[in-house]
């Protein structure tokens, strides 16, 4: 046992050393037990994760077989790109031609970068920034969740279908010339009729967005370079219209909005609003529900008429002889007629205060019937 001077009972001096071992000691299950919640939850958000990955490449698939539609939408956005005057993707790429390495480089990005990056994005923020990750969490999920719907109501088939459809585009598909390419004969995972709106814009969006909001230095905003060497990347091979990004990258925008402290405070206030009318509902219609039976109530409790027919001897009466309840205005106005008739030192003889006259003339009324 250790005394409040410091001092053991045995007459020794307590050492720090000691002390911090004991405390080591005492502290090691708490400080395994943290651990072992923080692995669980880890394992349990990448299982997560996972999951909702594979239903996303599984839904990607239910476009396959509707080849001739995405295909024809595949016309309708190139046409709406030049009604709205977007830049040519055929003129962008044909610059990039120029280049075999560049184009080669171009299509190991697209192949080797978009998941990686995403993965590595995941777990830093999962791991390290743990304060930040619910919000990423949702982003991600809403995002890609919408994608995977559009994805299902508009299967749209990527530029480099086009020379085939579109007279006078001259697109390359830049991975099957130039190599390497993440489509292949026996691929079982892409598909190509998915391409609206674009993932890999949109998610390199999100990761910016992420190491810019999170971290603090300065070479923080270098982040904003991934985006912007996706977009070029998707456009010179081909894969994207610009359009698939701006969807994409809209569809980020709008889930890191709506998941704002401040957004969030503002829905659930409405989501309050809204349900509380709702749960008062079922009461106040049985109460008054046709067949029955049962007397409409009020939510204010029940009127004075009711008061006055429940009291003794109050049945049978005329409507005119139940008493009713006087307001604020009327019994101040009998306050002070009842002061003005009343002599000076105080009231008559004969005479009571109007309430008490009131209830002795309803105790007579009770008495005659």
């Amino acid at each position: 046992m250790v005394s409040t001077t410091g001092q053991t009972l045995m007459g020794g001096p307590v050492r720090p050393a000691a002390l911090a071992r004991g405390s080591g000691r005492g502290d090691r299950p708490g400080r395994a037990a943290a651990a072992l919640r923080n692995s669980v939850f880890i394992v349990g958000q990448v299982v997560l994760l996972g999951s909702l990955y594979w239903l996303y490449g599984l839904g990607r698939h239910f476009a396959d077989g509707r080849e001739l539609v995405a295909l024809h939408h595949a016309k309708r956005v190139w046409h709406v790109e030049r009604l709205f005057d977007l830049p040519n993707e055929s003129s962008i790429q044909s610059l990039a031609l120029h280049s075999s390495h560049l184009l080669e480089f171009a299509n190991r990005f697209y192949v080797g970068v978009h998941f990686p990056a995403a993965i590595i994005f995941l777990l830093w923020v999962l791991i390290f920034q743990r304060p930040s990750w619910r919000r990423v969490r949702t982003v991600i999920m809403a995002s890609t969740g919408a994608a995977l719907l559009i994805h299902i109501a508009y299967p749209l088939a990527p530029p480099r279908f086009l020379p085939r459809l579109v007279p006078g585009v001259n697109l390359v598909d830049t991975g099957a010339v130039f190599g390497p390419t993440p489509y292949g004969p026996h691929d079982t995972v892409a598909n190509q009729y998915a391409a609206m709106p674009s993932l890999h814009i949109g998610w390199s969006i999100l990761e910016a967005w992420g190491v810019i909001t999170i971290l603090r230095a300065r070479a923080r905003w270098l982040a904003v370079l991934h985006p912007i060497i996706t977009t070029i990347v998707v456009v010179i091979t081909a894969n994207h219209y610009w359009l698939d990004g701006i969807i994409g990258g809209g569809l980020v925008v709008a889930a890191v909005q709506l998941t704002r402290p401040e957004v969030q405070a503002r829905l659930r206030l409405w989501a309050i609003a809204v349900r509380l009318p709702v749960r008062a509902l079922p009461a106040a219609a049985m109460a008054g529900a046709p067949g029955t039976g049962a007397p409409v109530t009020s939510a204010v409790g029940p009127s004075p008429v009711a008061i006055g027919q429940d009291r003794p001897g109050a049945a049978g009466r005329p409507a005119s002889k139940v008493p009713r309840a006087r307001t604020g205005s009327s019994a101040a106005a009998d306050a002070t007629a009842a002061r003005a008739a009343a002599p000076p030192g105080g009231n008559a003889s004969g005479a009571a205060p109007p309430q008490r006259a009131a209830a002795e003339d309803d105790a007579g009324e009770v008495a005659g019937t």
